[in-house]
Protein backbone atom coordinates (compact mmCIF):
# COMPACT_ATOMS: atom_id res chain seq x y z
CA UNK A 1 0.00 0.00 0.00
CA UNK A 2 1.40 3.43 -0.94
CA UNK A 3 1.75 6.61 1.08
CA UNK A 4 -0.95 8.16 -1.11
CA UNK A 5 -3.27 9.56 1.53
CA UNK A 6 -0.31 11.16 3.33
CA UNK A 7 0.97 12.81 0.19
CA UNK A 8 -2.51 14.05 -0.70
CA UNK A 9 -2.73 15.73 2.71
CA UNK A 10 0.72 17.29 2.33
CA UNK A 11 -0.11 18.53 -1.17
CA UNK A 12 -3.42 19.99 0.03
CA UNK A 13 -1.74 21.79 2.94
CA UNK A 14 0.94 23.24 0.68
CA UNK A 15 -1.73 24.45 -1.74
CA UNK A 16 -3.84 26.07 0.97
CA UNK A 17 -0.77 27.71 2.51
CA UNK A 18 -0.04 29.44 -0.81
CA UNK A 19 -3.43 31.15 -0.93
CA UNK A 20 -5.44 28.39 -2.59
CA UNK A 21 -9.10 27.69 -2.04
CA UNK A 22 -10.68 29.79 -4.76
CA UNK A 23 -13.16 28.52 -7.33
CA UNK A 24 -11.21 29.31 -10.50
CA UNK A 25 -10.62 26.60 -13.10
CA UNK A 26 -6.92 26.20 -12.31
CA UNK A 27 -7.60 25.41 -8.65
CA UNK A 28 -10.30 22.94 -9.62
CA UNK A 29 -7.96 21.21 -12.03
CA UNK A 30 -5.16 21.12 -9.43
CA UNK A 31 -7.45 19.53 -6.91
CA UNK A 32 -8.63 16.98 -9.44
CA UNK A 33 -5.04 16.17 -10.40
CA UNK A 34 -4.17 15.59 -6.74
CA UNK A 35 -7.07 13.16 -6.48
CA UNK A 36 -5.69 11.11 -9.36
CA UNK A 37 -1.92 11.04 -8.91
CA UNK A 38 0.62 12.71 -6.67
CA UNK A 39 4.22 13.40 -7.63
CA UNK A 40 6.98 13.51 -5.01
CA UNK A 41 8.76 16.85 -5.56
CA UNK A 42 12.22 15.54 -4.67
CA UNK A 43 12.24 12.16 -6.36
CA UNK A 44 9.67 12.76 -9.10
CA UNK A 45 8.10 9.40 -8.24
CA UNK A 46 4.46 9.04 -9.17
CA UNK A 47 2.41 7.49 -6.37
CA UNK A 48 -0.89 5.83 -7.16
CA UNK A 49 -3.58 6.74 -4.67
CA UNK A 50 -5.62 4.21 -2.74
CA UNK A 51 -9.36 3.86 -2.62
CA UNK A 52 -10.41 6.61 -0.22
CA UNK A 53 -13.16 4.38 1.13
CA UNK A 54 -10.52 2.07 2.61
CA UNK A 55 -10.44 3.69 6.02
CA UNK A 56 -10.03 1.77 9.30
CA UNK A 57 -12.95 1.21 11.65
CA UNK A 58 -10.99 2.89 14.41
CA UNK A 59 -7.58 4.52 14.78
CA UNK A 60 -4.60 3.14 16.69
CA UNK A 61 -4.76 6.05 19.13
CA UNK A 62 -8.32 5.03 20.05
CA UNK A 63 -6.78 2.12 21.99
CA UNK A 64 -6.62 3.27 25.61
CA UNK A 65 -6.37 0.08 27.66
CA UNK A 66 -4.89 -3.36 27.22
CA UNK A 67 -5.91 -6.05 29.67
CA UNK A 68 -5.50 -9.84 29.47
CA UNK A 69 -5.23 -9.84 25.71
CA UNK A 70 -8.19 -7.50 25.23
CA UNK A 71 -8.19 -3.84 24.24
CA UNK A 72 -10.61 -1.02 25.05
CA UNK A 73 -11.19 2.60 24.13
CA UNK A 74 -11.20 5.45 26.63
CA UNK A 75 -14.84 4.80 27.55
CA UNK A 76 -14.14 1.15 28.36
CA UNK A 77 -15.75 -0.15 25.17
CA UNK A 78 -14.14 -3.34 23.88
CA UNK A 79 -12.24 -3.10 20.59
CA UNK A 80 -11.14 -5.84 18.23
CA UNK A 81 -8.52 -5.43 15.54
CA UNK A 82 -9.59 -7.18 12.36
CA UNK A 83 -6.72 -8.78 10.48
CA UNK A 84 -7.73 -7.05 7.27
CA UNK A 85 -7.71 -3.67 9.04
CA UNK A 86 -4.10 -3.75 10.25
CA UNK A 87 -2.49 -2.20 7.17
CA UNK A 88 -5.16 0.52 7.03
CA UNK A 89 -4.59 1.36 10.68
CA UNK A 90 -0.83 1.46 10.15
CA UNK A 91 -1.14 3.77 7.16
CA UNK A 92 -3.38 6.19 9.05
CA UNK A 93 -0.93 6.30 11.95
CA UNK A 94 2.00 6.84 9.56
CA UNK A 95 0.14 9.76 7.99
CA UNK A 96 -0.75 11.32 11.34
CA UNK A 97 2.71 11.00 12.87
CA UNK A 98 4.57 12.10 9.74
CA UNK A 99 2.76 15.44 9.77
CA UNK A 100 4.28 16.09 13.20
CA UNK A 101 7.87 15.65 12.00
CA UNK A 102 10.14 18.24 10.43
CA UNK A 103 10.68 18.44 6.68
CA UNK A 104 13.89 16.44 6.65
CA UNK A 105 12.38 13.64 8.75
CA UNK A 106 9.30 13.56 6.54
CA UNK A 107 11.51 13.23 3.48
CA UNK A 108 13.61 10.46 5.03
CA UNK A 109 10.71 8.31 6.19
CA UNK A 110 8.71 8.84 3.00
CA UNK A 111 11.69 7.73 0.92
CA UNK A 112 12.16 4.73 3.20
CA UNK A 113 8.63 3.51 2.64
CA UNK A 114 8.80 4.15 -1.09
CA UNK A 115 12.07 2.19 -1.28
CA UNK A 116 10.58 -0.71 0.66
CA UNK A 117 7.54 -0.92 -1.60
CA UNK A 118 9.76 -0.92 -4.68
CA UNK A 119 12.01 -3.65 -3.31
CA UNK A 120 9.73 -6.60 -3.99
CA UNK A 121 6.10 -7.68 -4.07
CA UNK A 122 5.61 -8.15 -0.33
CA UNK A 123 3.11 -10.31 1.48
CA UNK A 124 0.93 -8.67 4.15
CA UNK A 125 3.01 -10.10 6.98
CA UNK A 126 6.09 -8.44 5.44
CA UNK A 127 4.30 -5.11 5.26
CA UNK A 128 3.05 -5.34 8.83
CA UNK A 129 6.52 -6.18 10.08
CA UNK A 130 8.13 -3.31 8.19
CA UNK A 131 5.49 -0.69 8.94
CA UNK A 132 5.57 -1.40 12.68
CA UNK A 133 9.34 -0.82 12.56
CA UNK A 134 8.84 2.36 10.56
CA UNK A 135 6.24 3.71 12.97
CA UNK A 136 8.44 2.96 15.97
CA UNK A 137 11.29 4.88 14.32
CA UNK A 138 9.04 7.81 13.45
CA UNK A 139 7.68 8.07 16.98
CA UNK A 140 11.18 7.79 18.42
CA UNK A 141 12.12 10.88 16.39
CA UNK A 142 8.98 12.84 17.28
CA UNK A 143 8.50 15.39 20.05
CA UNK A 144 7.57 14.11 23.49
CA UNK A 145 3.99 15.37 23.15
CA UNK A 146 3.57 13.25 20.01
CA UNK A 147 5.17 10.25 21.69
CA UNK A 148 2.87 10.61 24.70
CA UNK A 149 -0.15 10.73 22.41
CA UNK A 150 0.66 7.71 20.24
CA UNK A 151 3.26 5.45 21.86
CA UNK A 152 1.11 3.75 24.56
CA UNK A 153 -1.60 2.88 22.05
CA UNK A 154 0.91 1.83 19.40
CA UNK A 155 2.68 -0.59 21.75
CA UNK A 156 -0.60 -2.40 22.40
CA UNK A 157 -1.50 -2.32 18.71
CA UNK A 158 1.92 -3.66 17.72
CA UNK A 159 1.61 -6.52 20.19
CA UNK A 160 -1.78 -7.53 18.77
CA UNK A 161 -0.64 -7.27 15.16
CA UNK A 162 2.15 -9.75 15.86
CA UNK A 163 -0.48 -12.11 17.24
CA UNK A 164 -2.55 -11.68 14.08
CA UNK A 165 0.49 -12.03 11.81
CA UNK A 166 2.78 -14.48 13.62
CA UNK A 167 6.28 -15.10 12.29
CA UNK A 168 7.45 -18.67 12.61
CA UNK A 169 11.07 -18.15 11.47
CA UNK A 170 12.78 -14.78 11.39
CA UNK A 171 15.33 -16.24 8.97
CA UNK A 172 12.61 -16.21 6.32
CA UNK A 173 12.61 -12.40 6.53
CA UNK A 174 16.35 -11.81 6.20
CA UNK A 175 15.76 -9.39 3.31
CA UNK A 176 13.71 -7.17 5.64
CA UNK A 177 16.45 -7.33 8.26
CA UNK A 178 19.00 -6.28 5.64
CA UNK A 179 16.78 -3.43 4.49
CA UNK A 180 16.18 -2.16 8.03
CA UNK A 181 19.87 -2.45 8.84
CA UNK A 182 20.87 -0.44 5.78
CA UNK A 183 18.38 2.27 6.79
CA UNK A 184 19.51 2.28 10.47
CA UNK A 185 16.08 1.01 11.50
CA UNK A 186 16.94 -2.47 12.74
CA UNK A 187 16.73 -1.42 16.40
CA UNK A 188 13.07 -0.58 15.79
CA UNK A 189 12.22 -4.16 14.83
CA UNK A 190 10.41 -5.28 17.97
CA UNK A 191 8.92 -8.76 17.98
CA UNK A 192 7.20 -11.04 20.40
CA UNK A 193 8.56 -14.60 20.71
CA UNK A 194 9.74 -16.89 19.21
CA UNK A 195 12.26 -14.29 18.12
CA UNK A 196 12.58 -12.89 21.64
CA UNK A 197 14.48 -15.64 23.43
CA UNK A 198 13.76 -15.54 27.14
CA UNK A 199 14.93 -18.99 28.35
CA UNK A 200 13.94 -19.47 31.99
CA UNK A 201 15.58 -16.33 33.41
CA UNK A 202 12.25 -14.91 34.53
CA UNK A 203 11.42 -17.95 36.63
CA UNK A 204 14.86 -17.83 38.21
CA UNK A 205 14.46 -14.12 38.98
CA UNK A 206 11.10 -14.80 40.62
CA UNK A 207 12.62 -17.64 42.64
CA UNK A 208 15.50 -15.38 43.73
CA UNK A 209 12.90 -12.90 45.00
CA UNK A 210 11.25 -15.60 47.12
CA UNK A 211 8.17 -15.76 44.89
CA UNK A 212 6.42 -19.16 44.70
CA UNK A 213 6.62 -20.62 41.20
CA UNK A 214 3.27 -21.87 39.88
CA UNK A 215 2.86 -25.51 38.84
CA UNK A 216 2.43 -26.28 35.17
CA UNK A 217 -1.19 -25.91 34.10
CA UNK A 218 -3.03 -29.20 34.43
CA UNK A 219 -1.09 -30.21 37.56
CA UNK A 220 -3.04 -31.59 40.50
CA UNK A 221 -1.22 -29.08 42.72
CA UNK A 222 -3.71 -26.41 41.63
CA UNK A 223 -6.78 -26.17 43.87
CA UNK A 224 -10.14 -25.34 42.32
CA UNK A 225 -11.89 -22.60 44.34
CA UNK A 226 -15.12 -22.16 42.40
CA UNK A 227 -16.59 -19.81 39.83
CA UNK A 228 -16.11 -16.07 40.20
CA UNK A 229 -19.44 -14.37 40.74
CA UNK A 230 -18.23 -11.20 39.04
CA UNK A 231 -15.95 -10.85 36.03
CA UNK A 232 -15.28 -7.35 34.75
CA UNK A 233 -14.05 -8.76 31.42
CA UNK A 234 -17.43 -10.27 30.57
CA UNK A 235 -16.32 -13.87 30.11
CA UNK A 236 -18.95 -16.59 29.96
CA UNK A 237 -17.46 -18.26 33.03
CA UNK A 238 -14.42 -17.41 35.14
CA UNK A 239 -12.95 -20.08 37.39
CA UNK A 240 -10.72 -19.42 40.39
CA UNK A 241 -7.72 -21.68 41.08
CA UNK A 242 -5.05 -21.25 43.76
CA UNK A 243 -1.70 -22.74 44.77
CA UNK A 244 0.69 -22.45 47.71
CA UNK A 245 4.20 -23.80 48.06
CA UNK A 246 4.80 -25.18 51.60
CA UNK A 247 8.41 -24.02 51.40
CA UNK A 248 7.76 -20.52 50.01
CA UNK A 249 5.35 -18.21 51.89
CA UNK A 250 2.87 -16.56 49.57
CA UNK A 251 0.29 -17.66 47.03
CA UNK A 252 -0.51 -18.07 43.36
CA UNK A 253 -3.87 -17.45 41.71
CA UNK A 254 -5.07 -18.41 38.23
CA UNK A 255 -8.27 -17.27 36.53
CA UNK A 256 -9.23 -19.41 33.52
CA UNK A 257 -11.82 -17.46 31.56
CA UNK A 258 -14.12 -19.58 29.43
CA UNK A 259 -15.80 -18.45 26.23
CA UNK A 260 -17.85 -20.12 23.54
CA UNK A 261 -15.85 -20.59 20.37
CA UNK A 262 -18.73 -20.18 17.93
CA UNK A 263 -16.64 -21.16 14.90
CA UNK A 264 -15.66 -24.48 16.47
CA UNK A 265 -18.89 -24.91 18.42
CA UNK A 266 -17.07 -25.58 21.68
CA UNK A 267 -16.63 -23.99 25.09
CA UNK A 268 -12.96 -23.38 25.85
CA UNK A 269 -10.55 -21.48 28.08
CA UNK A 270 -9.67 -18.31 26.21
CA UNK A 271 -7.74 -16.19 28.71
CA UNK A 272 -5.72 -17.60 31.60
CA UNK A 273 -3.64 -15.20 33.68
CA UNK A 274 -1.51 -16.43 36.57
CA UNK A 275 -0.03 -14.25 39.33
CA UNK A 276 2.18 -15.35 42.24
CA UNK A 277 3.19 -13.16 45.20
CA UNK A 278 5.75 -13.59 47.95
CA UNK A 279 4.53 -13.03 51.50
CA UNK A 280 8.09 -12.18 52.62
CA UNK A 281 9.35 -9.80 49.93
CA UNK A 282 6.08 -8.57 48.43
CA UNK A 283 7.44 -9.34 44.96
CA UNK A 284 4.89 -10.60 42.41
CA UNK A 285 5.35 -12.43 39.10
CA UNK A 286 3.00 -12.62 36.12
CA UNK A 287 2.25 -15.14 33.37
CA UNK A 288 -0.35 -15.37 30.59
CA UNK A 289 -1.41 -18.28 28.36
CA UNK A 290 0.46 -17.04 25.27
CA UNK A 291 2.91 -19.48 23.75
CA UNK A 292 6.55 -18.41 23.54
CA UNK A 293 6.94 -20.64 20.49
CA UNK A 294 4.08 -19.33 18.37
CA UNK A 295 2.98 -16.08 20.01
CA UNK A 296 -0.59 -17.41 20.00
CA UNK A 297 -2.95 -18.04 22.90
CA UNK A 298 -2.97 -21.60 24.19
CA UNK A 299 -6.66 -22.50 24.34
CA UNK A 300 -8.46 -25.67 25.29
CA UNK A 301 -11.10 -27.35 27.40
CA UNK A 302 -10.93 -29.39 30.58
CA UNK A 303 -7.86 -31.21 29.25
CA UNK A 304 -5.86 -27.99 28.67
CA UNK A 305 -2.22 -28.29 29.75
CA UNK A 306 0.94 -26.24 29.29
CA UNK A 307 4.27 -25.63 31.01
CA UNK A 308 4.81 -22.37 32.86
CA UNK A 309 8.25 -22.06 31.24
CA UNK A 310 6.58 -22.11 27.80
CA UNK A 311 4.26 -19.10 28.20
CA UNK A 312 4.70 -15.33 28.26
CA UNK A 313 5.77 -13.72 31.50
CA UNK A 314 6.23 -10.27 33.02
CA UNK A 315 9.35 -9.64 30.94
CA UNK A 316 7.52 -9.96 27.62
CA UNK A 317 3.77 -9.38 28.01
CA UNK A 318 2.37 -6.72 25.68
CA UNK A 319 0.11 -5.23 28.35
CA UNK A 320 1.39 -3.57 31.51
CA UNK A 321 -0.33 -5.61 34.23
CA UNK A 322 0.38 -2.97 36.89
CA UNK A 323 -2.02 -0.55 35.24
CA UNK A 324 -4.67 -2.49 37.16
CA UNK A 325 -2.81 -4.74 39.60
CA UNK A 326 -1.71 -2.17 42.17
CA UNK A 327 -2.15 -1.59 45.88
CA UNK A 328 -0.94 -3.31 49.06
CA UNK A 329 -1.06 -6.73 47.40
CA UNK A 330 -1.14 -7.73 43.75
CA UNK A 331 -4.46 -9.59 43.79
CA UNK A 332 -7.76 -7.92 42.90
CA UNK A 333 -10.17 -9.31 45.47
CA UNK A 334 -13.96 -9.12 45.69
CA UNK A 335 -14.57 -9.82 49.41
CA UNK A 336 -16.90 -12.70 50.21
CA UNK A 337 -16.69 -14.19 46.70
CA UNK A 338 -14.82 -17.17 45.28
CA UNK A 339 -11.96 -14.91 44.26
CA UNK A 340 -11.36 -14.02 47.92
CA UNK A 341 -8.90 -16.73 48.99
CA UNK A 342 -7.60 -14.81 52.01
CA UNK A 343 -8.94 -17.31 54.58
CA UNK A 344 -6.86 -20.16 53.20
CA UNK A 345 -3.94 -18.50 51.41
CA UNK A 346 -1.40 -15.88 52.46
CA UNK A 347 -2.12 -12.92 50.20
CA UNK A 348 -1.18 -10.15 52.65
CA UNK A 349 2.55 -9.52 52.10
CA UNK A 350 4.85 -8.20 54.81
CA UNK A 351 6.11 -5.60 52.34
CA UNK A 352 4.02 -3.58 49.89
CA UNK A 353 4.01 -5.56 46.66
CA UNK A 354 6.25 -4.73 43.69
CA UNK A 355 6.13 -6.44 40.26
CA UNK A 356 8.97 -8.50 38.84
CA UNK A 357 9.47 -7.27 35.28
CA UNK A 358 12.29 -5.96 33.13
CA UNK A 359 9.82 -3.65 31.37
CA UNK A 360 9.84 -0.95 34.04
CA UNK A 361 6.54 -1.94 35.68
CA UNK A 362 5.92 -0.35 39.08
CA UNK A 363 3.33 -0.35 41.83
CA UNK A 364 2.97 3.38 42.56
CA UNK A 365 2.12 4.79 46.00
CA UNK A 366 -1.52 4.60 47.02
CA UNK A 367 -4.00 7.28 46.04
CA UNK A 368 -5.49 6.85 49.52
CA UNK A 369 -3.88 4.67 52.17
CA UNK A 370 -5.86 2.45 54.52
CA UNK A 371 -7.55 4.61 57.17
CA UNK A 372 -7.52 7.73 55.00
CA UNK A 373 -11.28 8.31 55.21
CA UNK A 374 -14.37 7.30 53.19
CA UNK A 375 -13.68 4.25 50.98
CA UNK A 376 -10.11 4.00 52.28
CA UNK A 377 -11.56 3.49 55.76
CA UNK A 378 -11.84 -0.20 54.85
CA UNK A 379 -9.10 -0.71 52.25
CA UNK A 380 -6.35 1.11 50.42
CA UNK A 381 -7.19 2.71 47.08
CA UNK A 382 -4.47 2.18 44.49
CA UNK A 383 -3.06 5.00 42.41
CA UNK A 384 -5.72 6.02 39.90
CA UNK A 385 -4.46 5.17 36.45
CA UNK A 386 -6.96 5.40 33.61
CA UNK A 387 -7.15 1.59 33.46
CA UNK A 388 -7.58 1.25 37.21
CA UNK A 389 -10.38 3.80 37.19
CA UNK A 390 -12.36 2.44 34.28
CA UNK A 391 -11.70 -1.29 34.53
CA UNK A 392 -11.86 -1.53 38.32
CA UNK A 393 -12.91 1.47 40.40
CA UNK A 394 -16.14 2.34 38.59
CA UNK A 395 -17.21 -1.27 38.10
CA UNK A 396 -16.38 -2.31 41.65
CA UNK A 397 -18.24 0.68 43.08
CA UNK A 398 -21.35 -0.31 41.15
CA UNK A 399 -21.16 -4.12 41.14
CA UNK A 400 -19.25 -5.43 44.16
CA UNK A 401 -19.17 -2.76 46.88
CA UNK A 402 -19.85 -3.00 49.76
CA UNK A 403 -20.46 -6.62 48.73
CA UNK A 404 -21.37 -8.51 45.58
CA UNK A 405 -24.70 -9.75 46.96
CA UNK A 406 -25.97 -6.25 47.67
CA UNK A 407 -23.99 -3.70 45.61
CA UNK A 408 -24.78 -0.09 46.37
CA UNK A 409 -24.24 1.35 42.88
CA UNK A 410 -22.25 4.25 44.25
CA UNK A 411 -21.07 5.82 41.01
CA UNK A 412 -23.37 8.73 40.26
CA UNK A 413 -25.28 8.86 43.54
CA UNK A 414 -24.95 11.57 46.21
CA UNK A 415 -24.28 9.32 49.19
CA UNK A 416 -21.18 9.72 51.35
CA UNK A 417 -19.29 7.04 49.44
CA UNK A 418 -20.74 7.98 46.07
CA UNK A 419 -19.60 11.58 46.49
CA UNK A 420 -16.10 10.41 47.41
CA UNK A 421 -15.87 8.09 44.41
CA UNK A 422 -17.16 10.77 42.04
CA UNK A 423 -14.53 13.19 43.35
CA UNK A 424 -11.82 10.64 42.55
CA UNK A 425 -13.25 10.08 39.09
CA UNK A 426 -13.43 13.81 38.37
CA UNK A 427 -9.88 14.43 39.64
CA UNK A 428 -7.89 11.53 38.25
CA UNK A 429 -9.87 9.24 35.93
CA UNK A 430 -9.85 11.15 32.66
CA UNK A 431 -7.69 9.82 29.79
Amino acid sequence: MKLSSLLIVLTSLAYMGCGGGGSDDSSTNSTQDAADTVTDVDDQVEIQIEDQQNVPKFAVEDIAIGYYGLIYDESGKGLEIDKDQVLLMQDKLINDVLLNLDDEQQKTFTETQTAFEALKDSENVDKVLFKNSLIDAMLSNADKSVQDKYFPSFRLFRHHTHLLYPISRLADYSWILDFLSQRSLLEHLILIPPQQQDSDDYIETCRDNDVPIPPDWGSNDWEYRGVAETDFLGSDRTEVWAYSDPAVPGACMALPRWRINEAAGINEVDLLGIICQSANTGKACFWDNISKETGQRIRGGEDLTFKIADIHNGDMLGENCTQCHRGKNVFLIHPGTAIDISNDYDIDPNVRYQPVSSQGWTNPPAFAELGDGACAGCHEIGDLSFSYCNMLLKKAANLTMPNADNPAGWVGDDSFYGTHIQAMIDERCSP
